[in-house]
């Protein structure tokens, strides 16, 4: 059996399609999806909601310098709409970018992507809600037993069944090959591996804590997370904000510049 998981383990990918099962349940349910977004994107989320604050108070001092030597009344709604675009661009690039490490000052700033930073962490939480929500073992032997590619399975286990199955008999082979003959012999041990493969879906349940630690799923979807490329690794959380991030931009824009108008009439008007 240690050596079946060790097999299965190293051909999961020929047992198995984790990228169909993973995308067939988000596809299922929505609120997974989202939250796979909140706890991958946790921190990065934090600094969007922060960044108003330190960006909108850099540009609020050149905006109150301006204002203090030129005080027309279009510069409060101007530069309160361009503060807010830029705001919100800059933190969404920030998070984002540059995806590798662009050394700035050698040995004390490199600078990269808040969230590619972060990619170990990132990696481990990813791979964790993975593999409690949808790669849980019932689930994956549900996909192995019926998925498209449990032929893959079965071949495999049959060839490992045979091999524990001569092994067992190794004893009394030459005597059961005298009395029954090789083809009976070799009969017999095709119906026990075939009453083997017929039986192990309705006895697997008592094997998903064994399964569990020999599979590691979890590792081995966090240590192939860790290995991606920048280029791919970004595409784990920014189309969370891909499809609306011109949106998020010009909302921004926009709530300054009704700031910058909220100012202009309560502040200073005449």
């Amino acid at each position: 059996l240690t050596q079946f998981m060790r097999d299965m383990q190293a051909h999961i990918d020929d047992v198995i399609d984790i990228k169909d099962m993973t995308v067939d349940a988000c596809v299922k349910n929505k609120q997974l999806v989202v939250k796979i977004f909140k706890e991958c994107g946790d921190k990065e989320f934090i600094f969007i909601r922060r960044s108003g604050f330190y960006f909108g108070f850099l540009f609020g001092c050149f905006q109150t310098l301006i204002w203090y030597f030129y005080d027309a009344n279009w510069i409060l709604p101007t530069a309160g709409f361009m503060v807010g675009w830029i705001t919100n661009y800059l933190a969404l690039k920030v998070i984002f970018r540059p995806l590798r490490p662009q050394v700035i000052i050698p040995g004390l700033w490199t600078l990269q992507g808040i969230f590619l930073k972060r990619q170990a962490q990132v990696s481990q939480t990813f791979a964790r809600i993975i593999c409690v929500e949808i790669l849980h073992m019932k689930a994956i032997w549900d996909a192995i037993f019926e998925g498209p590619r449990s032929h893959n399975f079965f071949a495999l286990l049959r060839a490992h069944t045979l091999v524990f199955l001569e092994e067992l008999l190794a004893e009394i082979s030459t005597v059961a090959i005298t009395a029954m003959g090789s083809a009976r012999y070799n009969e017999m041990k095709e119906r026990m591996a075939q009453k083997i493969l017929e039986e192990l879906p309705n006895i697997i349940d008592h094997s998903y804590e064994y399964s569990q630690e020999a599979l590691n799923m979890e590792e081995i979807i966090s240590t192939k997370m860790e290995a991606l490329p920048p280029e791919e690794f970004e595409s784990v959380l920014h189309p969370a904000f891909q499809e609306d991030e011109m949106t998020l931009i010009m909302l921004g824009g926009l709530l300054g510049l009704l700031v910058g108008i909220v100012q202009l009439f309560t502040m200073f008007a005449d």
